[in-house]
């Protein structure tokens, strides 16, 4: 524990919460002082400008000061009352109204001075607010104001915590705290941003001075929460790359120019390029630990295969590790296809593989007779050792945890790591989540790459899209219909897979044959309908979003997406990713449930006017912030409270930047300018962050 940092002390203890409310708070994820300092507001009221009573207007929010001068409480029936406060100044009379709270009229007495703000009503031509924000004077108009007469803070709640009891609550753990809140930044970085003490910014941003002040405290918290992250990656990249040599890994890469010289395409200068930053940091000293990112078709995994093959030249094996059992088998499938006529040895290894079969690729890897793996989180389970492992690929990194990567690498070496993604992000998140790996980025398609025309379809459209699809069927191409679930709930309108798939054999496509596919079927069951598909038995395939990410076949030409309300942006266009692969033009059908609301068709319209995957996963960003579309949620990242390395990436740079010039003046953290900052990180930070699975 961080014994000068006193927030530690639990929050049950802090003035106005006790055993019975601190069950409350856990709720909200509230444990300690420093739970309650950091629960940040998530909007404030500007209730600072006070009125006299008779310039207050009808219909608008306002704030005023008077003198109570009678209180009244009157029954309406078994269970209701009527409270009414009667407040007058030296401009005029209006009456506070509260419904059922007959508690309350022992606080009103008769010559109180009262601050009260709400919005203003007329009834029967008397000015009154009904349930207003108050609080009693009883010093000087301006001594401790919680709930008006200035900005106030309005917080993320739960059931028994109202607004009034958690200001309350985090202004008592403000003055417990008062005078004990250590520093955590370098004193020059605290001047050279212009930032306030971590202390001054705390107490701002829930009881603001101004709104100046508010935005400095902001951007001083901001600035923090990224910052220790950013010290953690930066010293974690320092360990990786220099606790265990990388493989030796050298030219000539013969495999790798045999390969690319077999295939019927030239490469687009966005590969050529990415390939030779792989190059230059596998055969370098550091090694290679690089996020690969690109969009939909843009030829990553001809890069990823390239890079194996790097090191399957100089005798090292190479592992692809994927989120699903059926991308696992494309991949594999898609590698053995470019790899047909080499002597190289390429498995799969899945959990629901037969134990005979996983025996076999486990002694294969041991051995050394495997040189390329392709599998799921089957390749880190306990038991799965290699006899000479030189890179490992991560495909769709953020499906998994950071530790999960670092499983594949054991023994006296650690292996080159590559994590390849069809999400873009940008510069400023990827140094936010994969601040550990160097960044390359595919953002050129090839010629002649997919082009998908998206349509959004109402609900009465849906038989011109069938008979659409119907029309692709006879000309011999395929087509995918898609659910957001597997079978439907009797809570739920939603078109499930499994009652459609039987339906729409009987109805919209009877006579022509059509498949099956969910998650929740069996690997064989699974493996045999994607081979169905593929070699063009089933013309029409019935799938839930487990198609997502890897399904790669190139006659499907068509695709249907039930309820697209329910999917984000980018997992919506990783979908659309799924058809026009051979060549030609695919074609997208949104068909938005019956209740879909309006802002939701203003999404899809976005997106059905765009097929940039960048574009489109910024708007994702824009509208679901970076925790849910990369699942740090999820994968155990802590969730930021207040940094979006989206709209901050300002901050984001700056606290990148300082971080490693910090590090590398200091790499220990041990002289004496730094003193605050490894107190707080090695003393609270760093283990809590670790304990999060982050880097």
């Amino acid at each position: 524990m961080y014994k000068e940092d006193l927030l530690a002390e639990k929050s049950q203890f802090v003035k106005g919460v006790g055993p019975s409310r601190q069950v409350l708070l856990a709720r909200l994820g509230i444990e300690t002082v420093e739970g309650l300092l950091t629960h940040y507001p998530r909007d404030y009221y500007d209730r600072s400008e006070l009125s006299g009573i008779s310039s207050l207007e009808a219909g608008k929010n306002s704030g005023f000061t008077g003198i109570v001068l009678a209180v009244s409480n009157r029954r309406l029936g078994p269970r209701r009352s009527l409270l009414t406060v009667v407040v007058g100044d030296e401009t005029g009379i209006i009456n506070l109204v509260f419904f059922n709270q007959p508690y309350l009229k022992s606080q009103f007495r008769q010559g109180l001075r009262i601050i009260a703000s709400g919005t203003i009503q007329i009834y029967r031509g008397q000015k009154q607010m009904i349930a207003p924000e108050y609080e009693i004077i009883t010093g000087e108009l301006g001594e401790e104001l919680i709930h008006t007469g200035r900005i106030v803070p309005v917080y993320p709640l739960t059931a028994g915590i109202s607004q009034r009891m958690i200001r309350r609550i985090i202004k008592a753990a403000l003055a417990k705290s008062e005078g004990l809140i250590p520093e955590n930044l370098p004193e020059r970085l605290i001047r050279s941003m212009g930032l306030p003490g971590r202390e001054e910014a705390l107490r701002q941003i829930h009881y603001p001075d101004d709104w100046i002040s508010l935005e400095k405290a902001v951007r001083r918290l901001k600035f923090e929460e990224v910052f220790y992250l950013h010290l953690l990656i930066g010293q974690r990249r320092r360990l990786f790359s220099g606790s265990r040599p990388r493989p030796a890994i050298s030219r000539p890469f013969s495999l790798v120019e045999d390969f690319l010289g077999s295939l019927p395409f030239d490469l687009t200068k966005a590969q050529k390029r990415v390939l030779q930053e792989i190059e230059k940091d596998i055969t370098g000293k550091r090694g290679l630990g690089r996020l690969l990112q690109g969009d939909v078709g843009s030829g990553k995994t001809i890069v990823g295969l390239a890079a194996m093959l790097m090191a399957v030249s100089n005798g090292y094996q190479a592992a692809m590790m994927v989120p699903t059992e059926i991308l696992a088998q494309q991949h594999a499938f898609k590698i053995k296809e470019y790899l047909e006529r080499s002597s190289i040895r390429i498995e799969l290894l899945v959990g629901s593989m037969r134990p005979s079969e996983k025996k076999e690729v486990h002694q294969g890897l041991i051995d050394g007779s495997i040189d390329i793996v392709v599998g799921t989180q089957t390749l880190i389970q306990e038991g799965i050792s290699f006899n000479k492992l030189g890179l490992a690929i991560i495909d769709e990194q953020h499906r998994f945890g950071v530790k999960q990567r670092a499983r594949l690498g054991s023994g006296d070496t650690i292996p080159h790591f590559m994590v390849m993604t069809a999400t873009p992000i940008p510069r400023s998140l990827a140094q936010t989540v994969y601040g550990d790996l160097d960044l390359s980025i595919i953002d050129e398609l090839p010629f002649g790459a997919r082009k998908v025309r998206t349509e959004i379809v109402e609900y009465s459209g849906r038989e011109k899209v069938f008979q659409r699809m119907r029309e692709l069927f006879d000309s011999g191409r395929q087509g995918f219909i898609l659910y957001p679930l597997v079978e439907e709930s009797e809570k739920s309108d939603l078109k499930a897979a499994v009652d459609q798939y039987e339906r729409l054999q009987k109805v919209e496509f009877a006579g022509y044959p059509i498949g099956l596919l969910h998650g929740r079927m069996s690997f064989e069951e699974k493996s045999k309908a994607i081979s169905m598909f593929r070699e063009g038995k089933i013309c029409g395939l019935v799938t839930t979003t487990v198609i997502e990410v890897g399904v790669d076949i190139p006659n499907a030409a068509a695709l249907i997406v039930n309820h697209p309300e329910r999917f984000g942006l980018a997992q919506l266009h990783q979908l659309r990713g799924r058809v026009g692969r051979g060549g030609g033009e695919g074609e997208c059908y949104l068909m938005p449930g019956e209740n879909a609301g309006s802002g939701s068709n203003r999404r899809l319209s976005f997106f059905a006017g765009n097929d940039d995957g960048f574009k489109v996963a910024e708007m994702d960003l824009k509208l679901r912030g970076p925790g849910e579309i990369w699942g740090l949620r999820q994968s155990g990242y802590p969730v930021f409270k207040l940094i979006n390395p989206f709209s901050d990436k300002e901050i984001v740079d700056i606290s990148w930047n300082e971080s490693l010039a910090l590090l590398d003046g200091d790499p220990g953290l041990k002289k004496k300018e730094n003193e605050v900052v490894s107190k707080y990180f090695h003393g609270y930070c760093k283990t809590r962050m670790e304990l999060a699975d982050i880097g």
